[in-house]
């Protein structure tokens, strides 16, 4: 099996230059005796230490990251987990835990293999974007799925794909822990258009749980769901596991590696060859036959986060195993604006 041997991306990103955040003493006079403020930790909310100097007026508020954008309110990202960062690959799926108000642009390229029977050395590319809006400091409103597909040759056309949307509860927050973990439901409307096998059946839904926990600079994200569409003759089902690790090499750069595992319970009737496989996260085909079968990828790369506000990021994602599918391999990268 001819496997490619070199892929090579360049990316570059304006880096904000991130200012170090300085705490402010200030000096009493006790007796017309000046007297230099000792400050004591005192107070710990998630990211933000309060340090507060017994019978003195002077509260000095550090942060161990950049912000000072408060944590709460209306549409506020959620800030008690700002060294987390969001997962690259598998993007429709592979959620981040927190409550979070952010836009995400998103490009994907994906290479079919040279072996595949119906689109042999065929590449796709989706241009797509994420919007999540943070209604309180655990709920939010997550629309992960939308975009345009273009398919250079094959048996595939160019067209809108569905938009699935839902909603996010952080059930357990706890910041001290770093530790994050939260349930929620996504709705996949078939709104996209037929030349990409999109628009079909009563439309799919995702329960789901996804949960972060840090340990220092090392972080883990992992998201569990399963898929199920709704008219089971349109849509495959499947199970699916994506976990995700990263480790704060700096203050603004993670390297990242990422694991996805599909397992179908069953595929659809729609009259498509079992050896056009399926379009794992991206794109449900409803290919016949897929009942039973497994695709696992792994996937690295990096991701900037030089403010908590912007970041960027890429990867490259490639099948393990057996089985390829639609992909032999995949270069995702994406840009996140974050309130």
């Amino acid at each position: 099996m001819r496997r490619f041997s070199r892929v090579a991306w360049a990316w570059t990103a304006c880096l904000s230059i991130v200012g170090s955040i300085r705490a402010e003493l200030l000096d009493e006079s006790t007796d017309g005796n000046a007297t230099q403020a000792t400050a004591t930790p005192a107070i710990t909310d998630g990211s933000i230490t309060q340090t507060i100097e017994d019978g003195s007026a002077s509260a000095v508020t550090s942060c161990t990251t950049c912000m000072t954008t408060p944590r709460t309110g209306f549409l506020r990202s959620d800030h008690a987990f700002d060294d987390m960062i969001v997962p690259i690959s598998n993007p429709v799926f592979n959620l981040d835990p927190r409550s979070s108000t952010h836009a995400r642009l998103l490009f994907v390229n994906n290479w079919t293999p040279s072996t595949h029977l119906v689109a042999p050395d065929d590449s796709l590319q989706v241009y797509a974007g994420q919007v999540n809006l943070a209604l309180t400091e655990r709920l939010s409103f997550i629309a992960q799925k939308d975009g345009y597909a273009v398919v250079n040759r094959g048996p595939l056309g160019d067209g809108f794909l569905n938009v699935c949307a839902g909603l996010k509860y952080a059930f357990i927050r706890r910041p001290e822990d770093q530790l994050i973990v939260s349930g929620g439901l996504m709705y996949e409307l078939p709104t996209g258009e037929a030349a990409v096998f999109q628009g079909y059946g009563a439309g799919i839904l995702t329960p789901f749980i996804s949960a972060g926990k840090g340990w220092g600079r090392f972080h883990s994200i992992s998201n569990f769901g399963y898929s199920a569409g709704l008219d089971q003759n349109q849509n495959s089902s499947f199970l699916y596991l994506s976990q995700h690790f990263d480790y704060q090499l700096t203050k603004w750069f993670y390297p990242v590696a990422e694991l996805n595992w599909f397992h179908y319970t069953n595929g659809g009737d729609r009259g498509l060859p079992a050896a056009l496989g399926e379009g794992d996260g991206l794109i449900n085909f409803g290919t016949n036959g897929m009942g039973g079968a497994d695709l696992l990828t792994l996937a690295f790369g990096a991701r900037i986060q030089p403010t908590f506000w912007f970041s960027m990021g890429a990867a490259y994602e490639f099948p393990v195993g057996p089985r390829e599918d639609l992909i032999q391999q995949r270069l995702i990268v994406d840009m996140i604006f974050r309130y």
